[in-house]
């Protein structure tokens, strides 16, 4: 079974451990950049902290698309497919 993003025309999920791996990424260079605005202007927190949950909102998403999408290469779930 193949998982998408958005759509059947999305970009396919990856493998849960590259998703991790990406998401890790991600999060560093965003922290750096987070960092970076808030030495030069500590008065953009007010801004940039729904910023970050937006982010962090993001991150479970693919988390949570990640651990279906390896779930369903379980042989449990596939028979659970099966019996419906």
């Amino acid at each position: 079974m193949n998982f998408r993003f958005g759509s059947t025309s999305g970009d396919q999920v990856p493998a849960l451990e590259q998703s991790l791996q990406e998401i890790q990424a991600s999060l560093a260079q965003q922290q750096k950049q987070w960092a970076e605005l808030l030495a030069k202007d500590p008065a953009a927190f007010a801004q940039l902290e729904p910023e970050i949950h937006k982010v962090f909102q993001q991150f479970a998403d693919r988390c949570a698309a990640g651990l279906l999408a390896h779930a369903s290469t379980q042989p449990a779930c596939a028979d659970a497919a099966k019996k419906k």
